[in-house]
């Protein structure tokens, strides 16, 4: 790897400076071997004297540094700037040394955790120049919507009844996104845990209402409730939703996920997810069909008034099995985390802010296409198109904001 290294980025002496700041607790005899056994030292572009320099540098400081004249030294803060206590005596410091603080750093490198590190807006430092901004994604409001009529007491294979299987790929998905996702939980038919209260084509309840950490509360409301057989109002139970106060939230993204076993039985629910659809804020609605008694349909429809279609002939999350409905839950779940940021400081001229993903800059879109753009009202950087998708897909190693920057890198 560190050969592979080496070639790559031979042809840039700061790149292998950079690569020096990074090793972890200032590796010396890892970069040596780098040097020696990739060819670094007989640099073809022309760099070699400066890579054999600081090799020879690396190997001085590896096998003791050379030393000041000054007094011995018990701790860092008797050394001058740049240098640092070593067995005894002040030694001069090298890029990602050992400190105490600041003052025994080379220039352009700070401490931070004991260790320096490139000051930002320097060679090898952080962003472009400016200034770091920290954010924090804002977690999205699921409510997840259990169909829990007689059939669900139906057996799938030897794994046990749909009923026990959906409470348990609940119970792992609140846990898995505990952190990422607001979930909230209603079951229907029935307005109560035990299913004694409620009607025939009659709504169903809120049982744990959409908010943070509600993990817990879910996976105790669930482990008290039962099936019902008053029949699938899914269109009856989704109408009520237009005035639950839980998915009217104007700062985060707003999701119902649906998860039945049957047709409905009373209204048709298409029109009521449009409506969802169609409020302010819009509510996407997620549609999941468990087993083989679905009406594919009428699921397929409400997959593509609720905004959430998948593409080819099948449009919503179909599950036959434990796993597939663990499955399909943990990508529905991915697919919702948030592409919104709340800034902790509000920049004082929004077109000197700058995003960088895994070091590559991501330019501002005001089409919300690809890329991102900021909400003074909110404070919040939201991303669209292929950005919005890395993040989602957890392929996002490194996400900065910076404000200030003199120009793009």
């Amino acid at each position: 790897m560190l050969r592979a290294w080496c070639e790559m980025h031979l042809n840039d002496w700061n790149t292998m400076n950079a690569w020096i700041n990074i090793l972890p607790g200032g590796s010396l005899a890892a970069l040596m071997l780098l040097s020696a056994s990739s060819g670094c030292v007989n640099d073809p572009v022309g760099h070699g004297s400066n890579a054999e320099e600081a090799v020879n540098t690396l190997a001085t400081a590896s096998s003791g540094g050379d030393t000041t004249d000054g007094p011995t030294c018990s701790a860092n803060s008797e050394c001058d700037t740049g240098e640092y206590c070593q067995d005894g005596a002040c030694t001069p410091n090298l890029p990602g040394g050992p400190c105490d603080d600041s003052s025994n750093c080379v220039d352009d490198e700070v401490c931070e955790d004991g260790a320096c590190v490139p000051e930002a807006g320097t060679e090898g430092g952080m962003g472009c120049g400016g200034e770091v901004y920290q954010a924090t994604a804002i977690p999205p409001n699921v409510l997840i919507v259990q169909d829990r009529s007689g059939s669900m007491d139906q057996k799938v294979g030897d794994e046990g009844t749909k009923w026990a299987l959906a409470k348990a790929a609940i119970e792992q998905v609140v846990t898995d996104f505990s952190e990422e996702v607001y979930f909230g939980l209603m079951l229907y038919p029935g307005l109560d845990p035990a299913c004694k209260q409620g009607k025939s084509c009659g709504p169903g309840g809120v049982s744990v209402d959409v908010g943070p950490e509600t993990g817990m509360a879910i996976t105790s409301a669930l482990g008290d409730a039962d099936t019902c057989s008053l029949g699938t109002p899914t269109a009856e139970t989704l109408d009520i939703l237009q005035d639950y106060a839980g998915l009217k939230d104007l700062g985060r993204s707003n999701y119902v996920l649906l998860i039945t076993d049957g047709q409905s039985s009373c209204d048709d629910p298409v029109p009521m997810v449009e409506a969802l659809l169609e409020q302010d804020p819009p509510i996407k609605t997620f549609v999941v069909g468990f087993g083989d008694g679905v009406d594919a349909t009428e699921l397929n429809d409400m997959a593509k008034a609720g905004g959430t279609a998948l593409e080819g002939d099948q449009m919503y999350y179909q599950a036959g099995d434990a796993q597939s409905l663990v499955n399909a839950f943990a990508d529905i779940a991915g697919s919702v985390l948030s592409c919104s940021f709340v800034l902790d400081v509000v920049p004082p001229d929004p077109d000197k802010l700058y995003v960088y993903i895994n070091d590559m800059e991501i330019l501002r879109d005001l089409g919300h296409d690809d890329g991102w753009d900021y909400e003074l009202d909110t404070n919040q950087v939201t991303f669209y198109g292929p950005p919005c998708e890395l993040l989602q897909s957890g392929q996002i190693m490194d996400l900065q904001f910076v404000f200030g920057c003199p120009e793009p890198r």
